[in-house]
């Protein structure tokens, strides 16, 4: 049975790029977010995640 192309390891691509999608735009203009307010909120976890990984 071969492997489906969906389900095979590749590049991820880069939040900023998936923030400046314009589906991505429309949902979070729908939710009232801007990519700033993703990038904050990301921010402050990756910040909280390096603390307790310390």
């Amino acid at each position: 049975m071969t492997m489906a192309k969906w389900s095979q390891r590749g590049e991820e691509p880069d939040l900023k790029d998936l923030l400046n999608d314009p589906i991505v735009e429309l949902v979070m203009a729908r939710d009232n977010l801007k990519a700033d307010d993703v990038l904050q909120v990301v921010e402050k976890a990756r910040q909280h995640l390096d603390k307790k990984a310390a």
